[in-house]
């Protein structure tokens, strides 16, 4: 009895323990750091080669259901999505829009998850996002 008493007390302990920030967005906190770190490089790296770069105050969101993630890029003309998966324990970019052969359910679930204004969205919201346009 008094063992289920300690680890009574334990999880109502835990559960006023600070999360790190990454705990408002959706997914285990090294996926979205590492999703997170590779949208800002694959950005910088490529699409805004020469022109913005960015930082992860640009990533409005990031939603996760399991090898599948979503972020939304937040810039002055307006949102920007990318599409994540997980291959052999990376995550490597799939595109702009959620790709063909990914089952049907996880697109839907991940825009959910992400959106800024649509119902149950806010939920995957970036803590250090800085809002850059009218999409917040």
């Amino acid at each position: 009895m008094r063992i289920f008493l300690l680890a009574g007390a334990f999880v109502v302990a835990l559960s006023f323990v600070p999360r790190p920030a990454n705990a408002a967005m959706c997914g285990s906190s090294v996926d979205v750091a590492a999703v997170a770190t590779r949208t800002v490089y694959n950005w910088n790296a490529t699409m805004g080669k020469g022109k913005l770069k960015i930082d992860k105050t640009y990533i409005a969101s990031i939603a996760i259901l399991r090898t599948y993630a979503e972020v939304n890029l937040d810039f002055p003309q307006g949102p920007i999505f990318q599409y994540w998966i997980k291959k052999s324990g990376n995550w490597t970019l799939a595109g702009g829009h959620a790709p063909k052969g990914w089952p049907a359910s996880i697109a839907p679930k991940l825009d959910t998850m992400s959106a800024l204004t649509s119902a149950g969205g806010k939920q995957c919201m970036n803590p250090s996002w800085k809002n850059r346009s009218s999409s917040g």
